[in-house]
């Protein structure tokens, strides 16, 4: 099975909002063995994704990169995120 990494979008953006600095809306990991995505999604993943839903946030898989974790680490140092983002460019 083919690793990839993959872009969460949450529907709501979470955080400190009176510092736009403080806020996420986006969640870049990586999926290993092929079921990360759905970890994820049974609130048992990251502990930002486990907020998210403990909150009563949605998300969504905006996008995916085939690669491991340098590949994670590369998109994850560039703290681009949004434009990264299909539904963050198209809004």
């Amino acid at each position: 099975m083919t690793s990839s990494v993959y872009l969460l979008h949450f529907n709501q953006a979470i955080g400190d909002q009176a510092n736009p600095r403080a806020m996420a809306r986006h969640y870049i990991g990586v999926d290993l063995n092929g079921q990360r995505i759905s970890v994820q999604t049974a609130g048992q993943g990251a502990a930002i994704v486990r907020h998210v839903q403990a909150q009563g946030i949605g998300f969504q898989v905006a996008r995916t990169w085939p690669g491991g974790r340098d590949v994670e680490r590369q998109l994850k140092r560039q703290h681009n995120a949004p434009r990264l983002c299909p539904i963050c460019r198209a809004q």
